[in-house]
């Protein structure tokens, strides 16, 4: 995975600064809000369990590197906390539902293309997991510790003036492996306490969020060449 995130940040940064005649750094503040899922077809194929649509939120901040005024990577660190709720049918088991919550720390790296007051983004996630509960109860230790996912997105321009900006989006997340562990595979996570026993067939179980992003953007400076030396020399907004 790290490897993969090197080559990702390498490859856009090469392709951009080839265009690029001006690079300028932002910073910010975001949060998010919206519906979290946890995809497993053992519990979508089971009549027994009913997904409802359970709400998630983050926050954090960003660093952006853009070059010129098209194209951008942007470096985002959040704090997550995600849910997901079932209704379970009634004489299936004494556990008349069943929540699940985690909370993780989210890194993003972002390749931002920019056209007018919009923008598209698309990149990896990778997430460390803080904590994990089933029905209120800790089970992080049948989680695994971390997991990618692929991130696309798109926001609009909002408001600003001078170096000061802000922006809303939608962020889509999908999480690229299995979140549970060996020792959740036989336990029968993400369904425990409802099943304590391992599935068959056993099939991952994926997170999944679609989101509004609002983000408050400042301007730091650039790097720009002077018209007397030629060279260039960083200013500030």
């Amino acid at each position: 995975m790290k490897k993969l995130l090197l080559v990702f940040v390498i490859g856009m940064f090469s392709m951009n600064m080839m265009n690029a005649q001006e690079l300028w750094f932002d910073a910010g503040i975001k949060g998010s809000w919206g519906p979290t899922f946890l995809l497993n077809e053992n519990l979508v194929n089971d009549a027994n369990y009913s997904q409802q649509i359970s709400n998630g939120y983050s926050f954090g901040g960003k660093f952006g590197f853009n070059f010129g005024y098209i194209h951008g990577i942007t470096l985002d660190a959040m704090y997550s906390q995600n849910k997901q709720f079932y209704n379970i049918k009634e004489g299936f088991s004494d556990v008349e539902d069943l929540t699940v919550d985690w909370k993780s720390i989210d890194l993003y790296v972002l390749y931002r293309l920019y056209r007018t007051i919009n923008y598209f983004e698309v990149g990896p996630k990778f997430s460390l997991m803080n904590i994990v509960r089933n029905n209120n109860i800790e089970t992080t230790q049948f989680y695994v510790e971390n997991y990618p996912s692929a991130v696309i997105g798109f926001g609009w321009y909002v408001f600003g003036k001078e170096a000061f900006t802000a922006t809303a989006g939608i962020r889509v997340e999908y999480a690229l492996t299995d979140v549970i562990s060996a020792d959740g595979k036989a336990a029968g996570y993400p369904a425990n306490p409802v099943r304590v026993t391992a599935f068959d067939p056993y099939e991952t179980t994926n997170p999944l969020s679609a989101q509004l992003v609002f983000e408050i953007n400042w301007g730091i400076g650039y790097f720009a060449k002077t018209a007397c030396a030629g060279r260039k020399h960083f200013f500030s907004f």
